[in-house]
């Protein structure tokens, strides 16, 4: 396991067994534990959302799921550092949770995509999804975002998956975590439409070369908005592991 600081942010880098052996660790906490997966423009969020950027300083495991952080944080390192793409992650997680016999359940997406995620998971690793809801909220919508605390709560979930797009995901999370009677909370962006089958994931030669934000993009052309604020997002990430490398404060 290898740790990389970005200013406060600790960025993690482990093989598939230590991550699940922390995430065990989790499941017998008291509080929740909020797990990142963190790609190059939720780091951009951070800085310009304050919960954002106290979700990333504040979570108990941030994981790298973005080849251009864990380029950034392999030149500063002098290491060759790996990402670990969130959808491959919740795959090892339901089969820890069928080991467990965890409580599993879902919110993102909208509702026949979340349903499907929901009934594929059930039947591929024979988990206990015990719930789900779809994602479509406000981040000033209180009454939507307590309805679903309400409902998570209700069924004693041990592992929350939380697939919001990236201006909302980890701001929501922090915000509600303190409500939320869960053991993990995990954000896992848009790999619900992966799972569902409503969008296909990027052949490996796309994974290898990190160009799977531009497999997406072919599917889903409206998605050009945001990436053309890609190349803000690594460049701030540079300069902010090339400050932590030196030692500066900004």
């Amino acid at each position: 396991m290898y740790v990389f600081r970005i200013g406060k942010i600790k960025v993690v880098f482990a093989k598939v067994e230590e991550i699940l052996k922390q995430i065990e660790s989790f499941l017998s906490k008291e509080k929740p534990c909020q797990i990142v997966t963190l790609n190059s423009l939720i780091y951009l969020q951070s800085k310009i959302d304050y919960l954002t950027k106290k979700a990333l300083e504040e979570a108990k495991l941030i994981l790298c799921d973005s080849f251009g952080i864990a380029l950034c944080c392999s030149i500063f390192s002098a290491k060759v550092l790996k990402h670990q793409p969130g959808i491959e992650l919740i795959d090892h997680i339901c089969c820890l949770a069928k080991e467990k016999n965890c409580k599993i359940y879902l919110f993102g997406a909208n509702e026949i995509v979340v349903s499907n995620v929901a009934e594929k998971l059930k039947k591929e690793f024979l988990i206990n999804v015990v719930g789900y809801h779809h994602g479509y909220i406000f981040l000033n919508n209180k009454d939507l975002s307590d309805k679903v605390v309400e409902e998570i709560n209700k069924r004693s979930v041990d592992i929350l998956f939380v697939a919001l797009p990236t201006e909302i995901q980890e701001h929501w999370i922090k915000k509600h975590i303190g409500k939320l009677n869960c053991k993990v909370v995990i954000g896992v962006g848009g790999s619900f439409d992966i799972i569902s089958g409503k969008l296909k994931r990027a052949p490996k030669l796309f994974r290898i070369l990190g160009l799977e934000w531009y497999y997406r993009l072919l599917q889903e052309p409206w998605r050009i908005k945001r990436i053309l604020r890609l190349p803000l997002a690594i460049t701030i990430l540079f300069f902010d592991c090339l400050y932590s490398k030196l030692g500066l404060k900004k």
